[in-house]
């Protein structure tokens, strides 16, 4: 039986950069964030409106929980893609400088995603629809980052 050679070499990661964390976390949450947002936005929309009265709160949960579960599975791609950008460009979530480029790469991922999946009219309400979609995704990358990437200590 052989023991282990003195010339073997062990590679250790130079970065102890959380890559599972940052990427599971982003496609657990970001979409989900992004469900939340913008049924809040609807919610916020519908009580300035309409009114409201406190009989109308239970259905404002109602839809905040269906918004979180509809936002999950829309969002899941982009949200992964946002997790993924941030592993590779090992953001850390330690100043307000950092809200921008996750701001942007929300942003890209999200306009990616649609782009792919569901452009369809080039018409200007289109248009306008798919930047207020981009800029929720950016707003979920940056809330989703506050909870998943690493500060620095």
């Amino acid at each position: 039986m052989r023991g282990i050679e003195s010339r073997a070499v062990v590679i250790v990661p130079s970065s102890s950069y959380p890559k599972g964390k940052v990427i599971g976390l982003y496609g657990l949450l970001g979409g989900a964030i992004g469900g939340l947002i913008t049924f809040s936005y609807i919610i916020v929309l519908s009580v300035i409106k309409e009114g409201a009265s406190i009989q109308d709160v239970p259905d404002f949960i109602k839809m905040l929980a269906a918004g979180a579960v509809f936002g999950f599975f829309l969002g899941l791609l982009p949200a992964l893609l946002t997790g993924y950008s941030a592993y590779k460009l090992e953001i850390y979530f330690d100043s307000i400088r950092n809200v921008f480029p996750l701001f942007a790469i929300g942003f890209m991922s999200t306009f990616l995603c649609i782009v792919w999946f569901m452009l369809e009219s080039y018409s200007t309400d289109s248009i306008i629809n798919i930047i207020l979609i981009c800029c929720i995704g950016g707003a979920s990358a940056i809330a989703t980052g506050l909870i998943a990437l690493p500060k620095h200590k």
